[in-house]
Formats: C-alpha cells, sequence, structure tokens
C-alpha cells in the first residue's frame, strides 16, 4: 500500500513502499477551538443565571431576608447546576490545550515491510507483541498503541494523525504478510 513520501531508510524502507504519517496538530487545533467556544457557552451561562439570580435577590429582598432558606438553596442548586460543566468544560479544554503544546514534529507511525515505528518505538513485524488502538479516557482521543516482544512501547493519540483505525489495520496486516493487524476489539468497549 503505497503511502508517502518518505526518505529511504533501513533496508526495506522506501519512500513508496511504506505508510509514514507525520504528526499532525490540526485535528487537535479543532478540538482545543470546539472546546473553547464551549467554555465561552459555560461562562455566558453562569453570567445569565447570576444575572437573573442578583434580579430576584433585588426584587424580593425583604423576603427573603425573613424567609430566606428556599432562596439560598435554590441558589446553591442553580450554582452547582451551572459550576459543575464550567469546571468540566475548562478541564478538557486545559488539558486539549496542553496536548496540542507539546505535540511533537516528525514521523508519529511508520509502516513498512520492515516493520512498524509508532511514537518512538521500532518492532520488526516478528516482534510485535501487539498493535492495537485502545481508548483514550474521559476526553482523549483514542491511542494507536505498539508493545513489542522485548519490552518496548509507543504510544500516539489518533487525534494527532491524520488516518482512520481501519486504514491503519489494513496497512499493518498488508505489510506484516497477514501475520499482524491492529487490534480494534477495545474501541467497541
Amino acid at each position: 500500500m503505497p503511502g508517502g513520501t518518505g526518505t529511504p531508510g533501513p533496508e526495506g524502507w522506501g519512500p513508496i513502499g511504506e505508510l509514514l504519517l507525520p504528526y499532525d496538530p490540526v485535528t487537535l487545533g479543532e478540538t482545543v477551538r470546539r472546546r473553547r467556544r464551549k467554555l465561552v457557552g459555560r461562562l455566558i451561562s453562569l453570567g445569565v443565571s447570576l444575572a437573573i439570580l442578583g434580579g430576584i435577590l433585588a426584587w424580593q429582598w425583604d423576603t427573603i431576608r425573613t424567609q430566606g432558606a428556599v432562596y439560598w438553596v435554590f441558589l446553591a442548586v442553580v450554582m452547582l447546576v451551572n459550576l459543575v460543566p464550567l469546571a468540566l468544560v475548562l478541564a478538557g479544554f486545559l488539558r486539549a490545550r496542553k496536548e496540542l503544546r507539546s505535540v511533537p514534529e516528525g514521523i508519529a507511525v511508520r509502516m513498512g515491510r520492515p516493520g512498524v515505528v509508532v511514537g518512538t518505538a521500532f518492532a520488526r513485524w516478528s516482534d510485535v507483541e501487539a498493535l492495537e488502538v485502545v481508548p483514550g479516557g474521559l476526553g482523549r482521543a483514542d491511542r494507536l498503541r505498539l508493545r513489542t516482544a522485548a519490552g518496548d512501547r509507543g504510544v500516539v493519540p489518533l487525534d494527532q494523525v491524520v488516518v482512520h483505525p481501519a486504514t491503519l489495520d489494513s496497512t499493518a496486516r498488508a505489510y506484516s504478510a497477514g501475520r499482524r493487524g491492529v487490534d480494534l476489539s477495545r474501541l467497541d468497549n
């Protein structure tokens, strides 16, 4: 499966007979922008809620001062309903922004006849213990993980490369002569 314009490397690597996937921050940049828009929306929602609660407080001050327990419980519930999602969106935004700043340069995934490189880990096809896509966790992208017989591990978040997991699977099967594929079973969970 022709993959790109790589530079010739070790025996068997060549500019046509391999799949090269550089790190690409575009998808992660879109995630940061989308989460920033959500954060702004949540902040606007919080501001509107505070304005409404302040209006109610000013309008019903005499009643609240004498029988205010219900108002303060209502205030606490409204603030909780606004602040918990705001905190979650803020945490997701900060995490995505941090990941965007730390996207490395260079090749993220390289597959060819000699073997596979994921991140900084290389393995010949006969030394691949597992090549799998695993869930990234709360607010994180799925990850391609390589485990070698020697114990090396390479991990690349899929939002840092432009490829579908099924493409990785078929490419691995083609280059490994059917001995290895990418285990996609954990994506179903």
